[in-house]
């Protein structure tokens, strides 16, 4: 009987603790504001748009950081054909593995300060002096590489989405050997041979 009388009491008194709680005013403290640097997926072209004209770089694109690089400098579509010109002919046409791989050494030396002793852009490491020989190839300015490199060059250089430590700032072709000019040997990815370098 006493339980019988027990379920009766909740059954009477669960609508009154429902229009206490919604009758509570909410505590602002309970809700986090939004991080102003974040944008959501929606809203993100806007925001690009938004920035650019007032000369900046959000810090945070599409509700994910941007790269380092792009942090400091505007990442135009021309320094991204660059890029992946320079990825294209360097892979050998081979993967996209191998583009990206390519991709990731001119990414660090861009961002690391041994290379032109600040964070320097893309074509400053492009064409800088005896680093990639395929700016010589004929017809290197009027290349145009395939959209996936492009497409590659953009999700590192904007995005940040390395697949090589920032310390890999070398590679030669896989016919010169892992000993090529006595530094630390990392990995081969497509024919190429990655090495460590100095960041510093």
């Amino acid at each position: 009987m006493k339980r019988l009388l027990a379920v009766w009491l909740c059954i009477l008194l669960l609508p009154l603790s429902f229009a206490a709680a919604e009758a509570e005013e909410p505590n602002p403290a309970a809700f986090a504001a939004p991080d102003p640097s974040w944008v959501p997926w929606e809203e993100q072209d806007e925001a690009v748009e938004a920035f650019a004209q007032d000369g900046d770089t959000p810090m945070f694109y599409g509700m994910q950081p941007l790269s380092r690089y792009a942090q400091v400098f505007t990442v135009t579509d021309e320094d991204l054909i660059l890029a992946a010109r320079i990825a294209y002919l360097e892979a050998g046409g081979t993967n996209e593995r191998a583009y990206r791989a390519v991709l990731c050494v001119l990414y660090n030396r861009c961002v690391a300060p041994r290379f032109g002793g600040k964070v320097t852009d893309i074509p400053a490491e492009a064409y800088r002096s005896g680093q990639f020989s395929v700016i010589h190839h004929k017809g290197f300015k009027k290349l145009e590489p395939p959209e996936t490199i492009i497409d590659a060059a953009r999700d590192i250089f904007v995005y940040g989405n390395l697949d090589l430590p920032e310390n890999i700032l070398f590679f030669c072709a896989a016919r010169l050997g892992k000993n090529w000019g006595g530094r630390r040997f990392y990995k081969n990815i497509g024919g190429n041979l990655f090495f460590y370098g100095s960041v510093d």
